[in-house]
């Protein structure tokens, strides 16, 4: 029963194994319960765990099941969510991944549906406007760094019109920033007008108060008043703080070290630059990491440092080796208008065939799990049933122990008995002593058989020598005063079997009692008990213990064992 309860478990066990090995074949499989969850539940557990700040991975999956819902039929706030959706791709994307070409595949993907939908959306804009302003940085391409302008001001332009006073002030410091670069600030006068029209609530105040001042420093440098623009940069470095506008403080230091630079003043450069590095490793801005470290070296050049122009050329260069390289980011501009995401439809795909898979496997599973139930409901009744007739067994045998136990007794009662007449006797006068030998021929008389018989009996009742192994035949006539030939000849009349199964059966019987002795022979193996009744092989033991008791050694030594315990 115990091997067959093992045999079931391994085979329930692997079936298990097997049935959660399936999904393992599509590596989002943990995650496929999500496709069935709501837009806004997915949304909203993607927003906390880029809240946590630590679970990316789970968050990009949520946002790729959620934003490859789109279909024309949706009602319109499914349409806005499925947009948003694609621009938070795009967010870690660009911001954790640096993986450009998924950038523009999610802009592309959320400026369709918005069209579509019939939504403006200022932060789409402010996205391709900061796509072509990396690749410009990163290409030193002016064509490109215009188009990132363009963007922007689109960006500004419908964050006015909409009112989305977020993404217009956003808009407007990348607009300030771009047109300082690639034409002056006054290509952007009009825009600038409608900007200052905005009022400056609670919610929009710093913003707002920190693209004017902004606009007045890049004002001063163009007009070349640079004291004036350092001061101006101070003055914004006051109004905001670090924890929360991360990216301006950086960016202020930035474009304070370049005037400073524009001065000549190369030490006070690399100071604004120094405050600028410790923000980009503080937060793990890689882009501006790659920045500043370029920066850095360039001006330590001009101080003639060649040990620190080393060291932070080295930092930019190895930085630089982990981003996307020029080649793809040239490449980009030719996927502006890719917007299929075939792996993820793909992977979407592959888990809807899973899905299917293991409603199968575990319609099979169930099955093969209630017929294993089954078998073992029925090995469980059947053992029962062997338990209950072992025990049965168990019993017979301890009570024709005993029974055996009380006739010895009462033979050696009456044969005490016997030799007490027989010594009253021998002190009446004796009788002619008749020298004729006890047997007269090869035969035995009743009489005979059944004096030899006592005496075959009194031996192996009381003499120790039947559990050596080397008890023999002849040994047995010795102690019984008779030849083998005799012996042989009463014990298979008499046992109906041969001397060997005679003895055997004594030593099977004296085995029985000694495992039921736990006080002296608790310790002894099976091997130990069948060695000190007189057998030499276990499988001898064995089958003549399972031929007179009807059980194992095993089962009838853990069955006394019980009733002793119990």
């Amino acid at each position: 029963m115990r091997y067959a309860v093992r045999v079931i478990l391994c085979l329930m066990a692997m079936m298990m194994g097997w049935t959660a090995a399936v999904p393992a074949q599509s590596p989002s499989w943990e995650h496929s319960k999500w496709l069935d969850l709501p837009m806004e539940r997915l949304v909203a557990m993607a927003d906390k765990d880029i809240a946590d700040g630590n679970k990316k991975d789970t968050a990009l999956i949520c946002y790729t099941i959620a934003a490859n819902r789109y279909e024309s039929s949706l009602p319109q706030e499914q349409k806005v969510m499925c947009k948003d959706a694609n621009m938070r791709l795009w967010s870690i994307y660009f911001y954790d991944f640096y993986d450009y070409p998924k950038c523009f595949d999610c802009l592309t993907r959320a400026h369709e549906i918005a069209m579509a939908a019939g939504i403006e959306d200022a932060n789409i804009f402010l996205g391709f406007g900061c796509m072509y302003q990396t690749i410009s940085e990163e290409c030193n391409d002016y064509e490109l760094g215009s188009k990132a302008l363009e963007y922007y001001k689109k960006a500004l332009s419908v964050g006015l019109d909409t009112h989305d006073d977020k993404h217009a002030d956003m808009a407007c410091t990348d607009v300030l920033a771009m047109a300082h670069v690639q034409s002056g600030l006054k290509p952007i006068a009009e825009i600038w007008r409608n900007y200052l029209q905005l009022p400056e609530d609670n919610e929009t105040w710093i913003l707002r108060r920190y693209n004017k001042m902004l606009y007045q420093a890049f004002d001063c440098v163009e007009n070349k008043r640079y004291d004036d623009a350092i001061k101006m940069y101070d003055r914004q470095l006051q109004l905001i703080d670090t924890t929360q506008y991360s990216r301006l403080v950086y960016f202020t230091h930035i474009e304070k070290a370049k005037v400073q630079a524009l001065k000549k003043d190369y030490r006070k450069t690399i100071e604004a630059l120094k405050q600028s590095e410790r923000i980009a490793v503080d937060l793990e801005m890689k882009d501006c990491k790659l920045e500043v470290y370029g920066m850095l070296a360039r001006y330590y050049q001009q101080l003639g440092d060649h040990h620190a122009r080393e060291h932070y050329y080295n930092q930019y260069t190895m930085l630089k080796d982990t981003l996307t390289n020029y080649q793809q980011l040239a490449s980009v501009s030719e996927m502006e208008f890719r917007n299929e995401l075939k792996g993820v439809e793909q992977e979407m795909t592959d888990i809807k065939r899973h899905r299917e898979v293991m409603s199968y496997v575990t319609l099979v599973s169930l099955a093969f799990l209630l017929v294993l139930l089954v078998l073992l409901y029925l090995m469980y009744r059947k053992n029962g049933e062997l338990t209950r007739s072992n025990q049965s067994l168990y019993q017979k045998n301890v009570e024709m122990l005993r029974a055996e136990e009380e006739e010895r007794r009462m033979r050696r009662q009456l044969q005490e008995k016997e030799t007490a007449v027989a010594s009253a006797i021998a002190e009446l006068p004796s009788s002619p002593v008749d020298d004729e030998p006890k047997y007269k021929s090869s035969h035995l008389s009743a009489d005979d058989k059944q004096q030899l018989l006592s005496q075959i009996i009194e031996v192996m009742d009381t003499s120790e020598e039947i559990y050596s192994p080397d008890f023999s035949l002849e040994r047995l006539a010795m102690l019984a005063g008779s030849k083998y030939k005799y012996v042989s000849q009463v014990i298979n009349e008499y046992y109906e079997q041969n001397f060997n199964n005679f003895l055997n059966s004594y030593r099977i019987k004296e085995a029985c009692k000694r495992m039921g002795d736990l006080e002296n022979y608790g310790n002894y193996t099976i091997e130990a008990i069948s060695e000190s009744v007189g057998f030499k092989s276990r499988s001898t033991f064995v089958t003549s213990f399972k031929r007179i008791t009807g059980l194992t050694p095993s089962q009838y030594q853990r069955l006394a064992r019980q009733e002793v315990q119990s």
